[in-house]
């Protein structure tokens, strides 16, 4: 307890939603300040094309990841109650079952938010699903913006391994791209999923060449932006790797592996939902 010339203090009362939709917060009597933090949901990653050998095949692309924003605000500024909403991330995109058939895209995710009057919002954006794998492209998915900006997901390539997701300093990381296979039927690993600068932990490792799962991007326990899940490898003989589901709160998950005709592709990895913090200080 503070025994300071202001007189004692009451603590913190700390309310952490995590469970995703709308819910409501209240205002506690004697609360003058209030610090709230947002992390809105990672976008999922797209799986990867299904083509026949002789053509290009891209995995799909990584998710983007979710931005993290800040705000204090007066408690006599806001209502008895006020809305919020923990971001909800979508569906990766599903393995491809028929020939010559493009990968499907992966879900875009839902903003995190407090407040619902326009003066005294705070939204924490989502971070949008990685494109299905082409003959031309796989594109990774754009990353949510806020205080702290999400990062991108990876683009698939079919000269190389699959894009790594982008890193971020204190938002939610990208999924890495799916592999792809060449027109010489050359098959490419799966990108690593992007990592938080700030934050000691790991992102979902790539998956190996030959149809190799992309890793699941680390978990964080103190309501921090999660690490980007891995990219599954490509398989020009086989079932593309699926991708690995972005770690929590926020991070994106990895585009699924391309596959030759026969085999399904990889399916793309969920991201992961948001939170909400609110601490209301007396």
């Amino acid at each position: 307890m503070d025994t300071s010339v202001f007189g004692p203090q009451r603590p913190p009362i700390i309310d952490v939603y995590t469970t995703p939709g709308a819910g409501t917060w209240t205002n506690r009597v004697g609360c003058v300040v209030v610090d709230v933090m947002l992390i809105g949901s990672g976008g999922s990653g797209a799986s990867g094309r299904r083509g026949a050998a002789g053509s290009n095949r891209y995995g799909g692309g990584g998710g983007g990841g979710g931005s993290k924003s800040v705000r204090k605000y007066r408690a006599s500024n806001l209502g008895a109650t006020e809305a919020i909403v923990v971001g909800s991330s979508g569906a990766g995109g599903a393995a491809v079952a028929v020939d010559d058939t493009d990968g499907n895209v992966g879900g875009g995710g839902v903003a995190s938010t407090f407040s619902g009057t326009a003066a005294c919002r705070t939204i924490a954006l989502a971070g949008s699903g990685g494109s299905g794998g082409t003959a031309a492209a796989g594109s990774g998915g754009g990353n949510g913006n806020g205080s702290f900006p999400g990062a991108s997901g990876g683009p698939s390539s079919v000269v190389a391994t699959g894009g790594g997701g982008a890193n971020s300093y204190d938002g939610a990381c990208g999924g890495g791209a799916g592999g792809g296979i060449s027109a010489a039927n050359v098959h490419y690993g799966g990108g690593a999923g992007g990592v938080v600068f700030s934050l000691y932990a790991a992102q979902g490792a790539g998956g190996a060449v030959a149809g190799g799962a992309g890793g699941v991007g680390q978990s964080v326990t103190d309501q921090s932006a999660g690490q980007g899940g891995g990219g599954g490898g490509g398989h020009d003989d086989g079932a593309g790797g699926d991708g690995g589901a972005g770690g929590i709160y926020g991070a994106a998950g990895g585009g699924g592996g391309a596959s030759f005709n026969g085999f399904v592709s990889g399916a793309g990895g969920a991201g992961a939902q948001g939170i909400v913090v609110v601490i209301s200080w007396f």
